[in-house]
């Protein structure tokens, strides 16, 4: 029957945020305990481009997988 719920799932992009989210807050109190006076400013900023470009190549490959996946089942919808 297709009016049965489904089971709820978690979304893997909220998982991923709340653990950026963590990470971040981590290192923030890190940096407020310790010190890390080897670290320049520099390299804070580049970390961060560098942590940005991860994350826009992680959402087109994803993006990518999605589509192929949405492509595949819709195709298999038509047959019978």
């Amino acid at each position: 029957m297709d009016d049965e719920l489904k089971p709820l799932t978690p979304r893997i992009g909220t998982i991923v945020w709340g653990s950026i989210l963590l990470v971040v807050a981590a290192v923030a109190i890190a940096a407020s305990q310790l010190d890390f006076g080897d670290i320049t400013p520099a390299v804070i900023v580049w970390s961060v481009v560098g942590f940005g470009a991860v994350l826009v190549v992680a959402g087109i490959a994803t993006a990518i997988v999605r589509a192929a996946r949405n492509r595949g089942a819709s195709t298999d919808r038509l047959t019978p």
